[in-house]
Protein backbone atom coordinates (compact mmCIF):
# COMPACT_ATOMS: atom_id res chain seq x y z
CA UNK A 1 0.00 0.00 0.00
CA UNK A 2 1.04 3.67 -0.55
CA UNK A 3 0.38 6.96 -1.33
CA UNK A 4 0.98 10.03 -3.29
CA UNK A 5 0.57 13.90 -2.89
CA UNK A 6 1.41 16.13 -5.74
CA UNK A 7 1.60 19.85 -5.52
CA UNK A 8 2.78 22.86 -7.69
CA UNK A 9 5.35 25.29 -6.27
CA UNK A 10 6.14 28.76 -7.19
CA UNK A 11 10.25 28.28 -7.18
CA UNK A 12 12.42 26.65 -9.55
CA UNK A 13 13.68 22.63 -8.98
CA UNK A 14 17.21 23.52 -7.43
CA UNK A 15 15.71 25.57 -5.13
CA UNK A 16 13.38 23.00 -4.08
CA UNK A 17 15.76 20.63 -3.90
CA UNK A 18 17.77 22.33 -1.99
CA UNK A 19 15.37 22.88 1.00
CA UNK A 20 14.77 18.42 0.53
CA UNK A 21 18.74 17.78 0.67
CA UNK A 22 19.22 20.17 3.50
CA UNK A 23 19.14 18.38 7.12
CA UNK A 24 19.44 21.42 8.69
CA UNK A 25 16.15 22.91 7.53
CA UNK A 26 13.91 19.51 7.62
CA UNK A 27 12.88 20.03 11.16
CA UNK A 28 11.34 23.81 10.01
CA UNK A 29 9.09 22.06 7.80
CA UNK A 30 8.49 19.02 9.19
CA UNK A 31 7.55 19.27 12.56
CA UNK A 32 7.11 15.45 13.50
CA UNK A 33 10.80 15.49 13.53
CA UNK A 34 12.29 15.73 17.17
CA UNK A 35 16.10 14.78 16.52
CA UNK A 36 17.94 14.26 13.56
CA UNK A 37 21.34 12.27 13.97
CA UNK A 38 24.74 11.72 11.32
CA UNK A 39 25.27 8.57 10.74
CA UNK A 40 27.41 9.49 7.00
CA UNK A 41 29.88 12.46 7.48
CA UNK A 42 29.66 15.06 4.64
CA UNK A 43 27.00 16.25 2.08
CA UNK A 44 24.09 14.38 1.22
CA UNK A 45 24.38 12.38 -1.53
CA UNK A 46 23.41 8.52 -2.21
CA UNK A 47 24.15 6.44 0.97
CA UNK A 48 23.92 9.38 3.33
CA UNK A 49 22.33 8.43 5.91
CA UNK A 50 21.25 9.14 9.28
CA UNK A 51 19.18 8.77 12.53
CA UNK A 52 15.77 10.74 12.97
CA UNK A 53 13.28 10.69 15.84
CA UNK A 54 9.82 11.60 15.23
CA UNK A 55 6.32 11.82 17.32
CA UNK A 56 4.11 9.76 15.55
CA UNK A 57 0.56 10.66 17.27
CA UNK A 58 1.40 9.27 20.88
CA UNK A 59 4.32 7.66 20.01
CA UNK A 60 8.02 8.39 19.49
CA UNK A 61 9.87 6.60 16.60
CA UNK A 62 13.43 6.17 15.91
CA UNK A 63 13.94 5.21 12.04
CA UNK A 64 17.34 5.21 10.07
CA UNK A 65 17.02 7.29 6.88
CA UNK A 66 19.54 6.75 3.90
CA UNK A 67 19.43 8.44 0.58
CA UNK A 68 18.88 5.75 -2.32
CA UNK A 69 17.76 7.73 -5.42
CA UNK A 70 19.91 11.41 -5.57
CA UNK A 71 19.47 13.62 -8.88
CA UNK A 72 19.65 16.75 -8.61
CA UNK A 73 17.51 18.65 -8.72
CA UNK A 74 14.88 16.15 -10.22
CA UNK A 75 14.85 13.58 -7.67
CA UNK A 76 15.98 12.21 -4.16
CA UNK A 77 14.68 8.94 -2.98
CA UNK A 78 14.90 7.79 0.90
CA UNK A 79 15.14 4.85 2.59
CA UNK A 80 13.24 4.36 5.87
CA UNK A 81 14.39 1.37 8.19
CA UNK A 82 12.64 1.41 11.79
CA UNK A 83 12.01 -1.17 14.21
CA UNK A 84 8.35 -2.14 13.42
CA UNK A 85 8.95 -0.92 9.87
CA UNK A 86 10.81 0.09 6.38
CA UNK A 87 9.95 1.84 3.39
CA UNK A 88 10.56 4.34 0.78
CA UNK A 89 9.64 7.99 0.28
CA UNK A 90 10.54 9.85 -3.01
CA UNK A 91 10.17 13.18 -4.22
CA UNK A 92 10.22 13.95 -7.99
CA UNK A 93 10.34 17.26 -9.39
CA UNK A 94 9.30 18.44 -12.74
CA UNK A 95 9.57 22.29 -14.51
CA UNK A 96 5.67 23.27 -14.57
CA UNK A 97 4.48 26.64 -15.98
CA UNK A 98 4.92 29.02 -12.83
CA UNK A 99 6.94 26.90 -10.94
CA UNK A 100 8.28 23.60 -10.24
CA UNK A 101 5.63 20.33 -9.85
CA UNK A 102 6.26 18.00 -6.47
CA UNK A 103 5.73 14.50 -6.32
CA UNK A 104 5.74 12.89 -2.94
CA UNK A 105 5.27 9.02 -3.12
CA UNK A 106 5.64 7.36 0.46
CA UNK A 107 5.24 3.19 0.80
CA UNK A 108 5.83 1.69 3.99
CA UNK A 109 5.29 -1.88 5.38
CA UNK A 110 5.60 -3.58 8.74
CA UNK A 111 8.42 -5.84 9.84
CA UNK A 112 8.01 -9.42 11.29
CA UNK A 113 4.50 -9.42 13.06
CA UNK A 114 3.99 -5.54 11.89
CA UNK A 115 3.22 -6.92 8.63
CA UNK A 116 -0.15 -7.21 9.35
CA UNK A 117 -0.06 -3.81 9.95
CA UNK A 118 1.15 -2.55 6.97
CA UNK A 119 -2.11 -0.82 5.80
CA UNK A 120 -2.41 0.56 9.05
CA UNK A 121 0.87 2.32 9.02
CA UNK A 122 0.56 3.71 5.71
CA UNK A 123 -3.26 5.40 6.19
CA UNK A 124 -1.33 6.76 9.39
CA UNK A 125 1.34 8.31 7.19
CA UNK A 126 -1.18 9.45 4.59
CA UNK A 127 -3.02 11.43 7.19
CA UNK A 128 0.08 13.07 9.20
CA UNK A 129 1.58 13.56 5.91
CA UNK A 130 -1.36 15.02 4.13
CA UNK A 131 -0.36 18.61 4.07
CA UNK A 132 3.94 17.66 3.22
CA UNK A 133 3.95 19.59 0.42
CA UNK A 134 2.07 22.83 1.70
CA UNK A 135 4.63 22.44 4.46
CA UNK A 136 7.87 22.34 1.89
CA UNK A 137 6.04 25.13 0.40
CA UNK A 138 6.45 27.10 3.10
CA UNK A 139 9.77 26.28 3.97
CA UNK A 140 10.94 26.98 -0.03
CA UNK A 141 8.75 30.72 0.68
CA UNK A 142 10.59 31.98 3.52
CA UNK A 143 13.77 30.69 2.34
CA UNK A 144 13.37 33.32 -0.65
Amino acid sequence: MSFTRTAVIRAPPERIFSVLADLGQTKQWMPAVQSIDNVTPGPVRVGTAWKETRKAGKRTMESTIQVALYRPPSQLGLQVDGKAMRGQMTFTLAPKEGGTEVRYDAQMSGKGLFRLMSGMMNRMMAEEDHDILDRLRGQVERGR
